[in-house]
């Protein structure tokens, strides 16, 4: 009996031990891995920007009949603030962002000149505007761009008599403009920008009427311009990266 016994707990034994055997291994679960957030540049977008520009003119004189020169020339700077909007469309392609960008702004910008007799000029200009390209590197949140394209400025020169008489001839002028910049996009839809741009209008000249009558004045404005701006960009979200 106590044979029988010692047999029948050896069967039970090795029973559960071959069930235990026989049951499948616990499977192994990986750490799920972070999801990183890539910033996306991608979008149709509108903003405003204020800014200070500064830069040089020039006043040379000739003879409107024959064209020629008559060795009067003098230069004058001229500064002021610049504030409007820009409207624009960003793609970006992997690390890279093109784009087209048009903007718009009103300007306080004036200089000028008298000499000893109370001869000059006056300079201003109140509008400006330019459409230009956009090439960029983007940092995630953070890019680094180019830009460059064609600029309009309507500009009044102002040649003064004696400081008596006062003749303004307004000329839009057709230029390019080139420069950089760096955008931040502190939110998904939410950007702020510092840009720097310079800005030549080449040489052109006006002929007095009444002021100084049988004279031409040649000109050949350039400005440098830093402006801060914000922009709103319409889609474009912020997507994730496995």
């Amino acid at each position: 009996m106590k044979k029988f016994a010692i047999a029948a707990a050896a069967l039970v034994v090795g029973t559960v031990s071959a069930s235990a055997a026989d049951l499948a291994a616990r499977p192994y679960t990986k750490a799920p891995v972070p999801v990183a957030a890539v910033y996306n540049w991608t979008g149709f977008y509108i903003g405003g920007q204020v800014g200070y520009a500064w830069g040089d003119n020039r006043t040379t004189e000739f003879v409107t009949a024959t064209g020629l020169p008559t060795g009067f020339t003098r230069g004058f700077n001229a500064d002021g603030f610049v504030g409007g909007a820009h409207i624009g469309y960003n793609w970006q392609f992997g690390q890279f962002v093109f784009g087209l960008e048009g903007d718009v702004e009103g300007a306080d910008i004036k200089g000028g000149y008298r000499l000893a007799n109370l001869n000059g000029t006056d300079f201003r200009i109140d509008t400006q505007a330019s459409i230009r390209g956009r090439l960029g590197v983007a940092f995630n949140n953070s890019l680094l761009y180019v830009t460059g394209g064609a600029a309009w400025a309507d500009m009044d020169h102002t040649y003064v008599f004696a400081n008596t008489l006062f003749e303004t001839v307004s000329t839009t002028r057709t230029g390019w403009t080139v420069g950089a910049g760096w955008e931040y996009g502190f939110t998904p839809n939410w950007s702020a920008r510092l840009e720097y741009r310079y800005t030549d209008f080449g040489s052109f000249r006006n002929a007095s009427t009444f002021s100084f009558p049988g004279f031409t004045y040649e000109h050949d404005p350039v400005f440098h311009t830093v402006r801060g701006g914000i922009s709103y960009r319409f889609g474009g979200p912020v997507v994730a990266k496995y």
